[in-house]
């Protein structure tokens, strides 16, 4: 969809961030992502993923 929208001059920065962040999200240890996971969990109730 991303491709498609360069393609057609098209902006569609929200698809386009969360195909960014998806492709981020395959580093396992990106500290940042840790914390943003352990805050959710902290206000929101979230479960954290443990190994």
């Amino acid at each position: 969809m991303v491709a498609e929208a360069i393609e057609q001059n098209v902006a569609i920065p929200v698809i386009t961030m969360s195909l960014l962040e998806r492709i981020k999200s395959r580093d396992a240890d990106a500290f940042a992502d840790k914390m943003l996971a352990i805050m959710r969990n902290k206000f929101g109730g979230h479960d954290l993923k443990t190994e």
